[in-house]
């Protein structure tokens, strides 16, 4: 089975998903600085990612998550990507607050 990872965004609630191949979330997480660094870093298997969140039916569908910001294979290729929503983002989560997102894989990698 392949899988994907997605940053999708609906008013107030980032979240990251685990997507198979038949377009199935099998595995949703709160986004935060950290998660978010990761999806667009270095992602690594992405059948070793857990959620914290119990997945009900309706959960199931990505599109039930919001608006699709990133996609990307697991080899990381970008496969879908909304440039305005991506870049609002990344200024959100990291350029406001004077961060590259890349700045937690350094700091992970340093220890």
């Amino acid at each position: 089975m392949s899988l994907t990872i997605e940053w999708r965004l609906r008013p107030g609630d980032d979240t990251v998903l685990i997507v198979s191949d038949d377009a199935v979330v099998e595995v949703a997480i709160h986004a935060d600085a950290m998660v978010l660094s990761k999806m667009l870093t270095v992602p690594g298997d992405l059948s070793l990612w857990e959620g914290g969140k119990l997945l009900e039916a309706v959960d199931r569908d990505p599109t039930t998550w919001g608006e699709l910001v990133i996609s990307r294979s697991e080899e990381g290729q970008i496969l879908k990507m909304d440039p305005e929503l991506f870049w609002n983002g990344v200024y959100e989560w990291f350029r406001s607050r004077g961060i590259d997102y890349d700045i937690y894989q350094k700091r992970v990698q340093s220890c």
